[in-house]
């Protein structure tokens, strides 16, 4: 129990350190910024500025506790005071037919209130509802190579409506077709009123889009509306796919999107797309005007007034009505779509088509679940404030990533996102109050977040310039208002010491520029910190703290630096000739790093303070070792081991040992030693043909200690073959192995025919004779006996 109390003692020590530590460290980053108000609570979240005429302390800016510590009136203390509260937050739940609103994210509304360079992280929560509505608008390409796919589209009536029930029981069905410009050169002039005669067949004049069938719950009505539609045609292969693409977008009423659906568009085509500034070559410059033109019939009205949108145009619009695309084309085009589609990725999807569309219900439903397995969220955020998302997907990661989207969501799994909001710096209209929306890429869910910009120092204070306590804080030479010194003329610094004609500053903050240290080489860019805070700017003058040196007190004290190798520059070892290394500990030489073969580090790597640092992805003391290709070393002694090794075995090969086993850096020969086994997996291969014309590999290790070579190796004696006796073992063994077989053999017979013996008697033993009762053996029998009896009765003919 007491050696408890004693750690429990010392823990309670600890702790109180390391919290006093914290204070001293946050004072300390406070003191110095005594000023002004503003710079005070800029400087720290936890600054505050005392602004109580009767505080006797110089500085003003300190944390709230030495405030009051010092006597400071708490009712006079100016301090950050940021703040968050949800106000709304409706829990996540699945669409239900009772309520036609899900909800998929939350919390729905944010209150913030942001101190300038303060942080605040907010916890967003998302997860796709089950049976979301779905709204399918289906645009086809309706020019004459698509005459097949409409009709393929026209008998899947059934089974559209099966796919659709696997997706959501809350679907609804739209439906148009689109061809092109109907003018030169995207129809021919001749042909305007049957573009499909160079075919020899009859269809409709040429349009740009045409709206068949507003969004409905009814499949037959959908399928009606396919069947009733008709094959157009035009010239060139690029399609006004855009434009119809532009005005499903841009007609919510006609096409009836509904506001809380999944909203997609599959746009089924196998040809390429006009884009703008293709209009021009029809004499059509005028911009679209992204406005919705269909007539009471669903005609688009301004096919022939309006270019084509751009690409830029439909991704914004899409965004801005939370609207989805799947490309579904053919094979031939769907490079050029998957480019298309890369560039607006969180919002479309691109498939093949088969030359039919027959597949065009599995297409649907892959991109519906490409479509719900994604997530992302972005914001409206003005340039001032900064939102950066974080989230693990999930538990997809092992920890949060600063990322805004996740991708392969399972359904009914919740997201976790955390929004990092910090106010970077107040807006120059001066506005406080703002309003940002966090929403979800493709769905209408959105937090509304209520920010409230804390603008430091409202301080209300009546002026008293007669006050001789104020007038003496500021040496007379000013006099105290909000915590602040305001100098009488010809004074200025912070507590208005300073006269301005040595300094030529006339304002405190011109005074505060000669201590700010420039960011740059014309000295136009200064830092916002005085002294780098790091001491105190005395008219002009940084007086810096223990520790710091420099004009602005920007530098460190050099703490130890060897005087013998190096000098002290801004708080860097600067080393002298020789030396290097961070305390300049490291001689210049690179001898450490260089290998028998004369390179430094092999030519892969830096020599740092006497060892190699090796490029990727070379390994080894001297970066010798490249894992997929070669050991530079190895190859440097494999002309030593082979000549060692053909000495050893009377070969000779080798007359010159001493020159190849000597490496480049020393004369001296290398040191080498034959061994049976070799213990490690790092081993080098050498291969000779010995003097039996044998191929024989064997194996060595090098080390290389004070620049002397060491060579351990395992020579293998590779021995020729000795036929006759390889003649005699292998009929020996086929003899003995004949022999085990007949063997085996003959005791398998004899068991075999033991087994059926035993089993011929046990039926014997084991058999019933069955005779017939009224049965009498025709044949009769007389035995006559060995000696005739005297007696009477058994033989008749004794006398």
């Amino acid at each position: 129990m007491p050696s408890f109390s004693v750690s429990f003692v010392s823990l309670c020590l600890i702790l109180s350190s390391l919290v006093l530590a914290a204070a001293i460290t946050i004072d300390e980053q406070c003191m110095h910024s005594i000023d002004s108000c503003d710079r005070c609570l800029n400087t720290h979240l936890d600054c505050a500025w005392c602004t109580d005429k009767t505080y006797q302390v110089r500085s003003r800016c300190l944390s709230r506790a030495t405030l009051l510590r010092f006597n400071c009136s708490e009712e006079n203390i100016y301090e950050n005071l940021p703040k968050q509260e949800v106000l709304i937050e409706r829990p996540l739940k699945d669409y239900e037919t009772t309520d036609e609103q899900a909800v998929q994210v939350k919390p729905q509304l944010v209150f913030l209130k942001l101190v300038k360079g303060n942080t605040q992280r907010l916890k967003l929560s998302y997860r796709a509802a089950r049976n979301n509505p779905l709204d399918l608008y289906v645009l086809m390409d309706l020019t004459w190579t698509m005459r097949d796919d409409k009709d393929t589209l026209e008998k899947l009536g059934a089974e559209l409506t099966q796919t659709l029930h696997n997706l959501t029981d809350n679907y609804r069905l739209g439906f148009g077709s689109f061809a092109d410009k109907p003018a030169m050169p995207m129809i021919m002039s001749q042909h305007r009123d049957n573009p499909c005669a160079a075919e020899r067949e009859i269809c409709e004049p040429t349009y740009g889009y045409r709206h068949h069938l507003q969004l409905t719950e009814d499949v037959k009505a959908f399928t009606a509306a396919v069947a009733g539609s008709k094959i157009t045609g035009n010239l060139d292969n690029l399609e006004g796919g855009l434009d119809a693409l532009m005005q499903v977008i841009v007609c919510p009423e006609e096409i009836g999107w509904k506001q809380q659906a999944r909203k997609v568009v599959i746009l089924v085509t196998d040809g390429f797309m006009h884009f703008a500034g293709d209009g021009i070559l029809a004499g059509i410059s005028q911009r679209n005007d992204r406005q919705c033109h269909l007539n009471a019939d669903g005609e688009y009205t301004g096919s022939l007034i309006y270019d084509y949108p751009s690409l830029e145009e439909i991704y914004r619009e899409l965004l801005r009505r939370k609207i989805n695309v799947i490309f579904a084309v053919t094979e031939h085009v769907f490079g050029t779509y998957k480019e298309l589609s890369g560039l607006m990725k969180e919002i479309s999807n691109v498939e093949i088509l088969s030359a039919d569309s027959s597949n065009i219900l599995q297409l649907i439903e892959k991109s519906y679940a490409s479509f719900i397995k994604r997530t992302q969220f972005g914001d409206n955020s003005p340039d001032f404030i900064e939102m950066k998302y974080f989230t693990d997907c999930a538990g997809q990661f092992p920890s949060l990533r600063e990322r805004s989207y996740c991708n392969n969501v399972k359904m009914g799994k919740e997201i976790e996102f955390y929004v990092n909001i910090t106010l970077k710096d107040y807006p120059p209209d001066g506005k406080l109050n703002h309003k940002i929306r966090v929403e979800e890429a493709s769905l209408s869910e959105y937090i509304d977040i209520n920010v409230e910009l804390q603008r430091p120092c409202p301080c209300e204070e009546e002026p008293q310039p007669d006050d001789e306590y104020g007038r003496f804080q500021c040496e007379d030479n000013g006099y105290l208002n909000c915590g602040m010194c305001f100098c009488d003329e010809g004074w200025t610094g912070t507590f208005c010491n300073c006269p301005t004609d040595p300094t030529n500053a006339t304002t405190n903050e011109a005074l505060l520029k000669t201590c700010r240290i420039p960011l740059d080489k014309l000295g136009k860019t200064l830092s916002e910190q005085v002294c780098s805070n790091h001491g105190e700017c005395e008219c002009g003058t940084c007086s810096c703290d223990p520790g710091y040196t420099g004009s602005f007190c920007e530098c460190l004290e050099c703490q130890d630096c060897d005087p013998e190798r190096a000098e002290c520059y801004c708080g860097q070892c600067v080393c002298k000739d020789g030396w290097n290394g961070t305390r300049c500990n490291c001689k210049v030489s690179t001898d450490e790093c260089k290998g028998p073969t004369g390179e430094i580090c092999s030519g892969r790597g830096s020599c740092e303070c006497g060892a190699c640092e090796c490029q990727e992805p070379y390994l080894g003391v001297f970066c010798e070792i490249d894992a997929e290709k070669d050991n530079k070393l190895c190859l440097f002694y494999e002309p030593c081991v082979t000549c060692l090794i053909e000495k050893k075995q009377g070969m000779d090969g080798c007359k010159n040992e001493t020159e190849v086993c000597s490496s480049a850096e020393s004369p001296e020969g290398f040191t080498y030693v034959f061994v049976p086994e070799l213990e490690t997996d790092e081993k080098c291969l050498v291969r000779i043909v010995n003097k039996h014309g044998i191929q024989c590999d064997s194996y060595f290790v090098y080390r290389v200690v004070e620049h002397v070579n060491y060579l351990a190796i395992q020579a293998v004696n590779c021995e020729p073959t000795n036929y006759y006796a390889v003649f005699g073992f292998i009929s020996l063994i086929t003899l003995i192995l004949g022999l085990t077989i007949i063997w085996l053999f003959w005791c398998c017979v004899r068991a075999k025919d033991a087994r059926e013996y035993a089993r011929f008697l046990d039926e014997q033993r084991n058999s019933v004779r069955h005779e017939n009762p009224i049965y009498r053996d025709p044949i009769g029998r007389y035995q006559v006996p060995k000696a005739l009896s005297l007696k009477h009765d058994e033989n008749p003919f004794a006398s």
